[in-house]
């Protein structure tokens, strides 16, 4: 039975840097893909990022869904993890300097009960 994993984008480059390491897994796994954005207000601002990212995506490889939360990211990520149908969580270090990881990851990777996968904007796609 597939897993679902999970991959937060938020828009930035960075997030969108991690596609290639999360669909790399989905295909080794043959598992489905989660694209999750969260917002603070309204849903409809997410449809932009998610657009995008779905679009660098081949689907018919693999399931991908997507899916827009409002809230805190750091909460709803973790909160979207503990279904026990989630093999991980696949998300970009951060938006701050290289060498340090961002509030939102580092958040995720205390709090998550399942394996995250931190991808530096600097990583190189093989």
């Amino acid at each position: 039975m597939a897993k679902t994993i999970i991959v937060p984008i938020d828009g930035s480059e960075a997030a969108l840097k991690v596609i290639p390491y999360a669909t790399e897994l989905a295909k080794a796994y043959g598992d489905d893909l989660l694209l999750l954005n969260i917002q603070s207000t309204l849903k409809e601002l997410g449809m932009p990022a998610i657009s995008k990212a779905s679009s660098m995506i081949n689907h018919s490889e693999y399931a991908v869904s997507t899916k827009i939360r409002v809230g805190i990211p750091a909460m709803e990520i973790v909160t979207e993890a503990r279904d026990p149908n989630v093999r991980c969580v696949v998300m970009a270090v951060g938006k701050g300097r290289q060498e340090k990881i961002g509030s939102v990851s580092k958040q995720v990777l205390e709090l998550a009960t399942c394996p995250v996968m931190l991808v530096p904007e600097h990583a190189e796609n093989r």
